[in-house]
């Protein structure tokens, strides 16, 4: 099914969300994205460790953490900082891009791109409506086909890239925290519910008498 250009006669506005503006929501994707970056960089770093131990050198918590006679200091090499660098810009970029992707996938119209701040962002076109499985899969399309490229790549790559696809697969699954919180909205409403991206608010749209705010 593809996204359509005109809102069903027979549906109404049922509601706008504006995560943006929701201290709980900002507050709960803080939260969510830290879980996420220590859990898939721990289970990322396990994984190495299996099939690739010897690219971990300079990456594990003693290489960081060193023990010294005065105690423990925080020894942070370069290269570290260097890759963090590098799969940051790639997420920043190539997240975006995949959203963009399946936008254009469901709708056949380009996205638009474009920046807040210094962070760049992906909508939807303007005057489309999407259904609400199709919200649900350009949400979770990031935290998915990223990983499922970037885990295979980790096994083949030559050994200097793969801190950086480490740093890479995590970062992007911390970011994918705000995402997986609106599908989890996107979820409560019903399937034939469309929806329509409007840079930082989503306005929803379903058959039925137009809700009012109490």
């Amino acid at each position: 099914m593809k996204a359509i250009t005109v809102v069903p006669s027979n549906y109404s506005q049922q509601a706008v969300l504006n995560p943006s503006k929701s201290l709980r929501f900002i507050v709960s994707a803080i939260l969510v994205g830290t879980v996420l970056l220590i859990a898939f960089g721990w289970l990322f770093l396990q994984f190495i460790d299996t099939f690739r131990p010897m690219e971990l050198d300079g990456m594990r918590i003693g290489d960081i953490l060193p023990p010294t006679p005065s105690g423990v200091v925080i020894q942070i090499p370069p290269l570290f900082i260097r890759n963090v660098v590098i799969a940051l810009v790639l997420v920043l970029i190539l997240h975006e891009l995949v959203h963009g992707l399946f936008y254009w996938w469901f709708s056949g119209k380009s996205p638009k791109f474009g920046f807040q701040g210094i962070f760049p962002y992906a909508a939807a076109p303007k005057g489309v409506y999407f259904f609400r499985n199709h919200f649900i899969i350009v949400g979770i399309a990031p935290l998915i086909f990223l990983t499922l490229i970037g885990l295979p790549l980790v096994l083949t790559v030559p050994a200097h890239l793969v801190p950086i696809l480490v740093f890479f697969i995590t970062l992007n699954a911390s970011g994918s925290a705000g995402d997986a919180l609106m599908v989890m909205l996107f979820l409560s409403y019903s399937a034939d519910t469309v929806m329509e991206d409007k840079d930082s608010t989503v306005i929803i749209y379903g058959p039925g008498k137009e809700l009012t705010d109490d």
